[in-house]
């Protein structure tokens, strides 16, 4: 039973790893990328229409006519003209090729009206904010509070109060982690019971027109006070902070988690506040079973109450709409509905669509409006999702608040990237894999032509199958030299699929790391990658790695100057026993590790936390920090929820306990408070930088007393440098969607982002001069 656990642990991992990865890089939309990128050739292309120099009014945002200027967001004014909804000339609309006979009569009925809603959601949105207060007005603190809010805090508050009062009720709290959104959000329910006291309020439905909310179908649902769903390891903390800062008997709390749970609605209904995780909620939201889900008893007791507040913690949970996580919080029934995160986008726009859905902030709770009028990848839909943001979401930054003088208790905060090179011997190890999967690539790019070749033909294109370029010399693979090598040693090879290539990147990342976290990758029999965060019981890496051992790499086809090895060295088979995989042996990247926390504060009194996406990675670690005789202790997601607080206060407690806290990013990222420590050393990159901005977070808060010093250690000439510039790339979107840029650029990883990635030329941007191709 055990084996058979153990497995479907690994299978899950795997899962998780190549979702991961699909998502950052987009591959989905690999083929309708490159199929845009051939009709965009074929097809007629429109003139663009010249843009008119006249006031920005509210319309715009609903017709696409955009004014691309220089001004800063702050400029814009919308116009509240009363001709708003006045129908544009045809001309006007977004798309320019639309027609009435290309439409339809009911296509255009359909357009007519989610104009006509949109035009009325941005209309009332922006009208909002006439009302919406000042960086300078702030609400006084809730009398059963028993610590004073900052002013940031302060005024946090008096916005969620308006909030409260507009449509949709609620919004996103989105300041920088460590802020004190929890904090801010308790001060809500207090000020909202004090308000309904003072104003002698039994807190009838009557001031609320939600259709939902005044529903036949929850009209009998017993009402109840406010329900915060939050991760597991934050149920504790939200528990701990009721009691630490508000006054006894203020407030009754109520944990809906573990067997114990009380499951009848009523007396849930009962307590002020009710805490709760994503998985119950997800568990018993009724989501899988939606067919059969007819009668409200089917679902969990949560289900059964109409909240007067849903507060969603760490809100970027529920990202991906489709989720049955997402899916499940939706089907909570609640009037007042907010979201918390410090980064509400992590990969791309669509992220925000899942807390707009969430907030019932119609008509963009709609995917199909969502994609028309909003996420759209023009200025027009990039200035009406400023207009939301600006409305619903309520962000601070550290930094900001620090430059307005009302966050002067945070210490300074030093961030360093420290340059590793790899060791010759783990060269010879990564150079074999780079070369193999940039090859690898090459044939998965020119499956991928000749599948689009075929929809072409399809479609009654005249270009030629790619097997009919073969031979008539006419194949794009081969006005490039380095491709054409690629792909004569690939096509004797299976067909490549895409989690093969997803499998090869992460195997150079941990190559980066340590050669020994690829060691299950050459041995046969037991795969268990659960440390190195991929599991296959199909025996996916043993045939890559079979595979890449047959690979023939000719020295003619490549510089061996730039590659620095001897060819025996470089055909020479990788096997489980080389002594580079052994780890008793301290890595490049490990030494320049322990050599740092030696170097800058082993002999202080000063503690350090060391984050590794791998529990492998932080278990060779422990090893060499034993040897040390370094008293540590590890975090990560194998421990238990209810002993994580535990390790938490040991460690920050000062003069005592472990010095340095080993800790896993997943399990780091999320409502950790590790104020203990002031040197935090990110020892590998992350495919998304807002996990790797959490973990920083976690030392840099509110709470933090001395100065810190965060390192980022990178492997020189490899593939962590490519995706530090695809991180930047990333963290540049997000920043773009939150301050209102006008940033058309979109948010998926285009083809040539991968072939960047992979060091695979572009044959349109190729020269006569040979461009040798550099590995990973």
């Amino acid at each position: 039973m055990m084996v058979v656990g153990k497995l479907k642990l690994q299978k899950a991992n795997l899962k998780k790893e190549l979702e991961e990865s699909q998502e950052y890089f987009g591959l989905n939309q690999f083929l309708k990328s490159a199929k845009a990128t051939v009709q965009s050739k074929l097809n007629f292309q429109p003139a663009k229409m010249e843009p008119r120099e006249r006031d920005v009014s509210a319309s715009d945002f609903i017709f696409g006519e955009a004014v691309e200027d220089d001004d800063d967001d702050d400029s814009y004014s919308p116009s509240t003209d009363p001709n708003i909804s006045k129908m544009p000339n045809w001309g006007e609309l977004p798309n320019p090729d639309m027609t009435i006979s290309g439409l339809g009569k009911r296509g255009m009925q359909t357009y007519l009206n989610e104009k006509s809603l949109t035009v009325e959601a941005l209309s009332k949105l922006h009208s909002a904010l006439k009302s919406c207060p000042s960086e300078d007005t702030f609400a006084e603190d809730p009398k059963l509070l028993k610590v004073e809010l900052m002013p940031h805090q302060k005024h946090g508050l008096a916005w969620m109060l308006w909030r409260e009062n507009e449509k949709p009720s609620g919004g996103i709290l989105a300041d920088d982690m460590g802020l004190g959104k929890t904090l801010s959000m308790i001060s809500l329910i207090l000020k909202d019971i004090e308000n309904k006291e003072n104003s002698d309020d039994s807190g009838s439905d009557s001031d609320d027109d939600s259709p939902r909310w005044m529903s036949a179908k929850h009209s009998q649902m017993p009402r109840g006070g406010t329900l915060v769903v939050c991760p597991a390891s934050l149920i504790a903390q939200w528990e701990r902070e009721i009691l630490k800062r508000v006054k006894k008997r203020a407030l009754s709390v109520e944990l809906y988690h573990g067997t114990k749970r009380e499951t009848k609605p009523r007396r849930l209904a009962r307590s002020d506040v009710v805490i709760t995780t994503y998985n119950l909620v997800s568990r018993e939201s009724g989501v899988e079973t939606a067919k059969n889900c007819t009668r409200a008893r089917d679902k969990g007791p949560l289900f059964m109450i109409k909240w007067d507040r849903i507060i969603l913690d760490e809100a970027h949970m529920v990202r991906n709409h489709k989720s049955q996580m997402a899916l499940g919080v939706c089907e909570l029934v609640g009037k007042h509905r907010w979201c918390l995160t410090g980064t509400p986008i992590q990969n791309k726009e669509l992220d925000l669509y899942a807390l707009l859905k969430f907030l019932q902030c119609s008509p963009f709770d709609d995917l199909a409006v969502w994609k028309k009028w909003v996420d759209n990848k023009n200025a027009a839909g990039m200035q009406r999702l400023s207009t939301m943001m600006k409305s619903l979401m309520l962000r601070r930054t550290k930094e900001q608040l620090q430059e307005r003088g009302d966050l002067n208790c945070l210490p300074a905060k030093t961030y360093e990237l420290v340059d590793v090179h790899l060791d010759p011997e783990e060269l010879v190890i990564y150079e074999k894999v780079a070369i193999f999967s940039s090859t690898l690539f090459a044939q998965f790019l020119h499956q991928r032509a000749e599948k689009q070749q075929f929809l072409d033909a399809r479609y009654g294109t005249t270009t030629k199958p790619v097997w009919e370029q073969e031979e008539m010399g006419e194949n794009q693979f081969t006005t490039t030299e380095e491709l054409a090598n690629m792909h004569r040693k690939m096509k004797g090879l299976t067909n490549i699929k895409t989690h093969q290539i997803l499998v090869l990147l992460l195997r150079l990342r941990q190559i980066c790391c340590h050669p020994g976290l690829i060691k299950k990758m050459v041995e046969s029999g037991d795969l268990d990658f659960t440390a190195g965060g991929v599991e296959d019981s199909d025996g996916l890496d043993v045939d890559l790695f079979d595979q890449m051992n047959r690979l023939n790499i000719d020295e003619s086809d490549y510089e061996r100057e730039e590659i620095g090895k001897k060819k025996d060295e470089q055909d020479e088979p990788i096997t489980a026993d080389h002594p580079v995989l052994s780890f008793e042996r301290p890595s490049a990247k490990i030494r320049a590790v322990l050599d740092l926390v030696q170097e800058k504060f082993l002999d202080t009194e000063d503690k350090a936390i060391i984050v590794s996406q791998w529990t492998s990675m932080l278990n060779i670690i422990a090893k060499f920090l034993v040897d040390m005789k370094v008293k540590f202790a590890m975090l990560t997601g194998e421990v238990p929820v209810d002993k994580r607080q535990e390790i938490v206060n040991s460690f920050n407690q000062s003069g005592s306990g472990p010095q340095v806290l080993l800790l896993s990013l997943t399990a780091g990222g999320v409502g950790l408070n590790l104020v203990g420590a002031n040197y935090l050393l990110l020892v590998d990159i992350h495919w998304n930088p807002q996990l790797e901005n959490q973990a920083c977070d976690r030392i840099y808060r509110v709470g933090q007393k001395k100065d810190v010093f965060i390192y980022r250690f990178i492997t020189v000439n490899t593939i962590e440098e490519r995706i530090k510039k695809l991180q930047d790339f990333k963290l540049t979107l997000a920043e773009n969607v939150l301050t209102g840029t006008r940033n058309t650029q979109a948010s998926k990883l285009t083809l040539d982002d991968l072939k960047m990635l992979f060091s695979v030329p572009n044959p349109e941007s190729h020269s006569e001069t040979k461009n040798t191709v550099n590995p990973l």
